[in-house]
């Protein structure tokens, strides 16, 4: 579920439209209230608290024929502020966090509007795993995070300007196995939320419009790819920070504007996996891999929303599984440089970020 969601994350291009007509533009500002639904207790001490929240929301829904062509529907884009209290001060703390956030119109009414969101951001956490301080929160182990979430959103209108907001969220926070002990954090929520709106937007109707013609179907990414893992203390060496290094070529078919099927290479030199070979005592291979990589993208404007399955072909004899997923999130510019992050993982086990950089043609 953690990684799903990454597709559904932001629709920047819509406020680069946006600004081209104010009056097409619909912007709020949100102050909501999280209640969660039951009490992290695989820690000592274990309150029994369930956490609770506030967070503040800014979005803007464009609603011009262009920015509907980018998903086939209305959809907000905005960024978000938290802060969230595990109300259990010694062994969870508490965390402050920002990020962005995608949310698709699924149903609008005169009086009454239903929406999905995807969001994804970073956070601060105060209370961290420590092995003499605090060993029973295997929780978190950085204090800057990630967290990813999934919304069910429901707003009511009692004026031109104000509504309320009633929404279902589940937040994930993690390092993506960059630092063990990972186990990461579910947070279920239920929220209650005041909603302050510039102006009332008037849906256009749809149905008579069509997507534009594509001008190239073929495209193609070549990509850098960096990151540093932390590898634990063992009884013969210490906890060491050590780097990866890789290339990754793509090549790909645009059946819309939005959805493309692509697959090409991915050549990796990884310092942390070296060191686990070494420690693994596999004798005599090659820590090097090189996967075959097949899967879909979603083309949201200038950002890239990309899952694919790999097959580590290249990879020392013993070593398994020889599959794993990549989940990303890409900025394409106009002259078609292109950066943004991958995450690896086997099933629900994530191995780490990965920082992207190169071309998109």
């Amino acid at each position: 579920m953690v990684k799903c969601i990454l597709y559904i994350a932001l629709l920047f291009p819509g406020w680069v439209i946006a600004q081209s007509d104010s009056s097409l533009v619909n912007r709020q500002f949100v102050i909501k209230l999280h209640q969660g639904l039951y009490a992290p207790d695989q820690v000592v001490p274990s309150t029994g608290n369930v956490p609770q929240s506030i967070e503040l929301d800014y979005s803007w829904l464009g609603v011009q024929r262009k920015t509907w062509e980018q998903c086939n529907c209305f959809a907000r884009t905005g960024v978000y502020a938290n802060y969230i209290a595990f109300r259990n001060p010694i062994a969870l703390g508490r965390t402050a966090g920002a990020g962005f956030f995608f949310e698709p119109m699924i149903l609008y009414r005169r009086r009454f509007n239903l929406s999905v969101r995807g969001s994804i951001g970073l956070t601060y956490l105060t209370r961290v795993y420590d092995p003499e301080t605090n060993p029973t929160n295997q929780y978190f182990s950085l204090p800057i995070s990630s967290m990813i979430g999934a919304s069910l959103n429901g707003y009511y209108q009692l004026t031109d300007r104000v509504h309320v907001n009633l929404s279902a969220h589940y937040n994930h926070i993690s390092n993506a196995g960059t630092r063990q002990p990972n186990q990461g954090m579910n947070i279920p929520s239920l929220a209650v939320g005041l909603v302050y709106s510039t102006n009332k937007p008037t849906y256009p109707n749809t149905r008579l419009w069509k997507h534009s013609p594509l001008v190239r179907r073929w495209i193609a990414h070549a990509l850098l790819m960096s990151s540093i893992r932390v590898l634990p203390e063992s009884p013969e060496s210490p906890e060491m920070a050590l780097p990866m290094f890789g290339l990754k070529l793509l090549g790909g078919y645009r059946l819309s504007q939005s959805h493309v099927l692509s697959g090409g290479v991915e050549l990796v030199d990884d310092l942390y996996f070296k060191e686990q070979v070494k420690r693994w005592r596999y004798k005599d291979q090659n820590y090097r891999q090189a996967t075959l990589l097949a899967g879909y993208e979603f083309w949201q404007g200038r950002y890239l929303f990309t899952a694919h399955m790999g097959w580590n072909v290249v990879r020392p004899r013993p070593y398994r599984p020889a599959t794993y997923q990549k989940y990303g999130l890409l900025y394409r510019f106009n002259s078609g440089i292109t950066v943004g992050f991958d995450v690896k993982a086997y099933g629900d086990d994530t191995k780490g970020f990965q920082f992207l950089g190169g071309m998109t043609f």
